[in-house]
């Protein structure tokens, strides 16, 4: 299977065959042999002057190996999960607002932002979503709010699959390691300096016995 570019469109070579042609199609997934999904365009687009930056302007879907669109059309769909073959979840934003979907369907509400690790990735159950300028973790299976409002969101802990434990800060680049399972708070206040070091080793348990309460 391989993805052709020409002057004018996209399509894929394979088997000695010839897939229909698309607009634009991001050489990620099934052309890096990641998944079964792609994402494309049916809009012609390198037509126009810096096209580009038309790429904004058309409509989105995932379409499968056989080259059958999946989707509906979106105004931007992002390749991390699905197309790259990290979960069954996929991105989708509309209206400058973000969502969670599979092939079945819209699985989240939509948010301001959600986190692309966790859920999206794969690595849990678990994401960042950002509602009225604030962040809290959510579970994608229930819809379920797990967590109090913060102002900021870490990609570390439950969210990246190790443990329960998570980081939140309420401003003030003022941080605290909490218990998704209890809700407790585990430690005292630290810095950004101290999360830029607890970062690099990615284990909250151990700055827990390091920061201590």
């Amino acid at each position: 299977m391989k993805l052709i570019e020409t002057d004018l469109v996209f399509y894929f070579q394979y088997d000695g065959k010839k897939s229909r042609d698309f607009g634009y199609v991001f050489n990620v997934g099934l052309p890096k042999g990641e998944s079964e999904y792609f994402l494309a365009t049916e809009e012609i687009v390198k037509d126009k002057i810096d096209y580009l930056k038309h790429l904004k302007n058309v409509k989105w879907a995932i379409y499968d190996k056989n080259f059958e669109r999946k989707t509906d059309y979106h105004s931007w769909i992002h390749t991390a999960g699905l197309v790259k073959g990290q979960s069954i979840y996929y991105k989708v934003e509309e209206g400058g607002k973000e969502a969670l979907f599979t092939l079945q369907g819209q699985k989240t509400e939509f948010f301001e932002k959600i986190r692309d690790r966790g859920a999206l990735t794969g690595e849990s159950n678990y994401f960042w979503g950002k509602k009225n300028g604030k962040f809290a973790i959510y579970d994608v299976n229930t819809g379920e709010k797990l967590t109090e409002d913060f102002k900021s969101s870490v990609l570390a802990g439950v969210i990246l699959g190790r443990g329960t434990y998570f980081v939140g800060s309420y401003g003030e680049e003022i941080f605290y390691i909490f218990d998704l399972k209890t809700g407790e708070r585990l430690t005292k206040a630290f810095d950004e300096h101290k999360l830029i070091e607890i970062l690099k080793h990615g284990d909250l348990e151990r700055a827990v016995d390091e920061i201590g309460k």
